[in-house]
């Protein structure tokens, strides 16, 4: 056993909030000691909620009011991880990451990056971000979600680096429906955040499909800084009845449940929490062929899911026209999505971690 400090930038209710905190709290449950330091602060970073994390887990915060620069984080992940006694840092997403590398040397303990995107997607190539990913390179170990995300850092990280997907969260029994008892609407869950989501696309493709049925509506959960534009393309397309704004859901598959397709239409994703819980409550599920790969890793292209070219909102439309047209593969596809269940039991993935972490923590005397 040991002792494992999480280091993030965010503790509010995304894709990757949602593992740091799956992780810790199965870790701790296993014997490890396990805390969280969170450089950012809620709600700082424009969430406006937070995980709840059992009391197993200590969490320490940053004050945001204080405006910490990087040399200054560093320095606070270097003492808080002197004072937990930490035999391995793993972070989550740039920065932390390569806080976490810096920290590591700094008291000779080892770290683990985690890429939780599309890299190529969210590392532009400023001077600032080059030397992040230099330092990053470095870390004793690493943990992507895809192999197309592993394939954008250096070959010394590739080989020493895993791909571990997210697993699929259940919030007490999974939720059952007949396909014959569902309603004639479209479902999308995310955050309200056009850069990588494609609200845009997802709108424009509805409406090609809403015009020839007409009988389903679109409901949209989640929030974000998009949800303005989103009310402005809505009225644009005429959709004012046709497209409902949700809100938040803090359980995503009691209210999709009932619902007759799912539909994702990002440009990048690592692996979609929301694309696993759909499938996991057996909807037909149309999703973009997304950046690095994450997309192909759940869905078999007409087995148990469709897929389509990413921004192309004609080809969105017409997947879901096949499943609405089609109700005997709507249904074939429904059922085999929820072998999701077995592929992604949580059980598997945090076996996967704790291998991996005890992988590094016996190497971490290795020069």
């Amino acid at each position: 056993m040991g002792n494992i400090l999480f280091i993030t930038n965010s503790l509010g209710l995304g894709g990757a909030e949602k593992m740091i905190v799956f992780i810790a709290e199965q870790l701790s449950k296993r014997g490890y000691k396990c805390a969280i330091l969170n450089l950012c602060g809620v709600p700082s970073c424009g969430h406006s909620h937070k995980q709840l994390i059992n009391e197993s887990v200590e969490v320490f915060e940053l004050d945001p009011a204080k405006g910490y620069k990087n040399g200054e984080k560093v320095k606070k992940v270097t003492s808080f991880a002197r004072d937990f006694k930490a035999d391995i840092l793993i972070a989550f997403t740039a920065f932390p990451n390569m806080f976490a590398k810096i920290a590591g040397t700094m008291l000779g303990i080892p770290s683990i990056m985690s890429e939780r995107g599309d890299p190529k997607r969210t590392t532009d190539n400023s001077l600032k971000s080059k030397i992040s990913t230099w330092i990053i390179n470095r870390s004793k170990g690493g943990v992507f979600q895809t192999e197309g995300a592993k394939e954008f850092y250096g070959k010394g990280l590739q080989k020493r680096g895993v791909v571990i997907p997210n697993p699929i969260f259940v919030k007490g029994e999974v939720p059952k429906i007949d396909y014959e008892n569902r309603e004639k609407s479209v479902v999308s869950v995310g955050r309200l955040e056009n850069f990588q989501k494609r609200y845009d696309v997802m709108l424009k493709s509805f409406k090609l499909f809403h015009d020839r049925h007409p009988e389903y509506k679109l409901k949209l959960y989640g929030e974000g800084p998009a949800e303005k534009d989103i009310k402005v393309w809505i009225e644009e397309l005429g959709l004012q009845d046709s497209v409902l704004l949700m809100g938040l859901t803090k359980n995503a598959m009691q209210d999709i449940v009932q619902d007759g397709m799912f539909l994702i239409t990002s440009d990048y994703e690592g692996i979609s929490n929301a694309l696993l819980e759909a499938m996991a409550v057996g909807l037909p599920c149309v999703s973009t062929d997304h950046t690095p790969g994450g997309a192909r890793m759940l869905i078999q292209h007409g087995e148990n899911g469709l897929l389509a070219p990413m921004g192309d909102a004609e080809k969105l439309a017409e997947c879901m026209c096949f499943f609405a047209g089609n109700k005997d593969l709507a249904k074939s596809c429904g059922e085999k999505a929820k072998e999701v269940l077995i592929r992604f039991a949580p059980e598997k993935i945090i076996d996967q971690w704790e291998e991996y972490i005890g992988r590094i923590i016996g190497k971490k005397n290795e020069r």
